[in-house]
């Protein structure tokens, strides 16, 4: 069992690209009839996902033989903490299915994108060089190793959103391409806060709530706020109503 930088299980979070891969490209698009398809799917399998993983965890926690059984195979992709705890994949899925049932497709990304690009840089570059360490035991080295691809990688994912959606609200040219500074500033000051949660975050309710659950809400929340502030939008016509998910066209 890693307690540092764990490979298998970083890789494992990484997987969770599919899920902005699939915003992004949007593969379902018309299907069943219903005007959002491709987030009607994508909530109802990690709402699925998400209780099966549960009832998983809450016999794994409770039965001796079944945790020993569990950790024998999957215990590679596990810290060693989370034997006594629901392990970091449910408020992970969790925080994945918050953000794409409540925020617009552009905020779902990059918040998502916060977390599986930032997380495992912090993580690697923090165990492999980390040389300043802060009173958690989290370094400087790691602070940067999560700003740097999570800022990089989002820029990169603001390009592509302006290339396939040139009218999307964080686009990084105008009508007329004009480059536009805003996007990014939004973008940064939301990795600065998804970093700074990482920091900070602390692994309470058993587990529930870790920064795999913290970094893409405060960072899709930061975000959503800015773009608020910054780009004329009223929360009414910027949020996504849950309501309108299943509706027919």
């Amino acid at each position: 069992m890693n307690s540092g930088f764990n490979f298998f299980r970083k890789i494992w979070h990484v997987l969770g690209l599919i899920i902005p891969v699939t915003l992004f490209f949007d593969p379902f698009q018309d299907a069943f009839g219903l005007v959002y398809a491709t987030r009607a799917i994508l909530v109802t399998l990690l709402a699925l996902f998400l209780f099966g993983l549960f009832i998983l965890e809450l016999v794994r926690l409770n039965h001796s033989g079944f945790e020993n059984f569990f950790y024998q195979y999957f215990g590679f992709l596990m810290k060693e903490s989370e034997r006594k705890r629901f392990n970091g994949t449910v408020p992970y899925f969790f925080a994945n299915l918050l953000v794409v049932l409540f925020f617009p497709a552009e905020v779902a990304i990059l918040a998502i994108l916060f977390l599986v690009i930032g997380d495992p840089f912090a993580a690697f570059v923090g165990s492999k060089y980390g040389k300043h360490r802060f009173y958690n035991g989290k370094s400087l080295e790691g602070i940067i190793g999560f700003l740097i691809p999570a800022f990089l990688f989002s820029i990169l994912a603001l390009f592509l959103i302006t290339k396939s959606h040139p009218g999307s609200f964080l686009a990084i040219f105008d009508n007329q391409g004009v480059f536009l500074w805003t996007p990014i500033y939004l973008v940064f000051f939301s990795v600065i806060a998804a970093c700074v949660t990482e920091f900070f975050a602390n692994t309470t309710a058993k587990g529930l709530v870790d920064d795999n659950l913290l970094i893409p809400i405060v960072g899709a929340v930061v975000l959503s706020v800015l773009s608020l502030l910054y780009l004329d939008y009223t929360p009414m016509d910027f949020f996504f109503d849950p309501k309108a998910l299943y509706i027919q066209k």
